[in-house]
């Protein structure tokens, strides 16, 4: 396929498999689903909740608005429209996502087919999989960031562009008023500046740029510190709910050895708890001690078992190991590839192509070690995290293909592709893991919900999952 047509295919692809999921996934079975929910339901009964009122609502709020303005229009249809709606919002980052992995990897000088290949592959993650058909934040607020990173890349050729400038500072903002994590956008939108030989224009849209990210992010974080005291609020350190629920995936404080150490026997086991038949579960897995093992493990499975249940544990278990080891070529070449984005960034001294790529990805990457060393809870190393990477590591993966020798490349990308289909097989509800159970989503959340009041919590569970 040539061009627009072959990007096309691929997002016709992946939103008809996301719609597919969205309305075949009967209940909160998503990453906090039933909370996310709550706060969209919060919004719509009186505005914005206090940061510290629910579970979730420590989040900047502009996903959530989406959310709730999505309901209310399909609402009228009943309660399975109204799921489905509230996941949309999530559907449309995915697929911005994987538009912006062909469009920067085309631009950075990738073929047609690589960059086919790299856009395919990204879709077909299990994290992008899995937050394109939930009710939640991630996949939103990545899709803003890939919409930064494409103005970013235009005004590292050409910082004098105005109308990039505008864009790069309002979508960063959009995903810090998201996310946490979008302030590492809005870090990265200096790069094109940090030159000597600026002109008046440059300096003005640089300004434009700082003001378009201030206009859309600041209200979100004064907010916070008004209501709050702080721009960063947790509800994890301050509500019992959380606090128990991250318990139970606590192994205990981070080790230095956690972050340098991959054990033998990851990947043995694809899920986080060892179970039994039946969903009894034994324990943690030891291996998932490790940030990289459980790290890669979410970027090729989903080792929460959200939606790959684990009432059948060892048809996970293969699943999982075989989706793990196919994963290994697309992810070498991944490394490989930020490695040579990587060396021609430092040493152009931050004026290759691709270095806002980098700044990017290594703000993201830090800022998430650093969350995790904090927070030793296993839930803390979500790969769902690091949706703002699969742009950046989508081109790194044509940097790596581009390194092989052509019989080496047809290889590396025929692996690739088949990586990829084994993932979309895996992850579309009903032809591996059939959707899981509404009343076991349905009874969690009611019991949260009670748990805190005022949340809108349980009332959402009911008007959703209800029969």
């Amino acid at each position: 396929m040539r061009g627009s047509a072959g990007i096309a295919a691929v997002l016709v692809l992946v939103a008809a498999q996301g719609l597919w999921n969205a309305a075949a996934q009967p209940g909160f079975w998503g990453y906090d689903e039933g909370a996310h929910a709550g706060f969209a339901l919060a919004i719509r009964e009186g505005g914005l909740p206090h940061p510290l009122s629910g579970w979730v609502t420590f989040h900047p709020p502009a996903a959530h608005v989406v959310a709730a303005a999505a309901w209310a229009l399909a609402e009228p249809f009943g309660s399975r429209a109204s799921l489905v709606a509230l996941r949309l919002p999530s559907l449309f980052g995915a697929l911005t996502l994987v538009a912006a992995a062909w469009w920067l990897a085309r631009r950075l000088g990738a073929s047609e087919r690589l960059a086919l290949c790299a856009a395919l592959v990204a879709g077909a993650l299990p994290p992008v999989q899995l937050a394109a058909s939930m009710i939640g934040n991630e996949a939103f607020a990545a899709g803003a960031a890939a919409v930064a990173l494409c103005a970013l890349v235009a005004l590292q050729q050409d910082p004098r562009r105005a109308r990039a400038a505008i864009v790069a500072g309002a979508f960063a903002g959009l995903a810090a008023a998201t996310k946490f994590s979008g302030l590492c956008l809005l870090a990265t939108c200096a790069l094109p500046y940090l030159r000597r030989d600026l002109d008046a224009r440059a300096l003005r849209a640089a300004a434009l740029c700082a003001a378009a990210g201030l206009a859309v992010a600041g209200p979100v974080y004064l907010r916070n510190v008004v209501t709050a005291g702080t721009p960063l609020p947790m509800t994890r350190t301050e509500k019992a709910p959380m606090v128990a629920g991250e318990g139970v995936f606590d192994p205990g404080p981070r080790r230095l050895a956690d972050y340098a150490s991959i054990p033998l026997t990851c990947g043995q086991h694809p899920y986080i708890q060892i179970v039994a038949e039946g969903g009894l579960v034994a324990g943690l897995d030891p291996a998932m001690r490790s940030v990289p093992c459980l790290v890669y493990t979410g970027l090729w499975f989903d080792p929460f078992g959200v939606r790959a249940t684990r009432l059948h544990p060892r048809d996970g278990v293969g699943w999982g190991v075989a989706l793990l080891y196919a994963g290994l070529v697309p992810s070498l070449l991944v490394a490989l590839g930020f490695a040579r984005m990587t060396a021609r960034s430092l040493r152009s001294r931050g004026r290759a192509p691709e270095a806002p790529l980098v700044l990017a990805s290594a703000l993201c990457a830090g800022s998430f070690l650093a969350f995790t060393w904090m927070i030793p809870s296993l839930v803390a190393a979500k790969s769902s995290y690091l949706l703002p990477l699969v742009p950046p590591a989508a081109v790194a993966f044509t940097h790596g293909c581009a390194l092989l020798p052509p019989l080496a490349r047809r290889a590396a990308v025929a692996l690739s592709l088949a990586a990829a289909a084994l993932a979309f097989a895996v992850f579309t509800t009903g032809v591996v893991f059939a959707p899981a159970p509404r009343e076991i989503s349905l009874a969690f959340w009611t019991r949260v919900g009670a748990a805190l009041p005022g949340s809108h919590i349980a009332e959402a569970a009911q008007r959703l999952l209800a029969p």
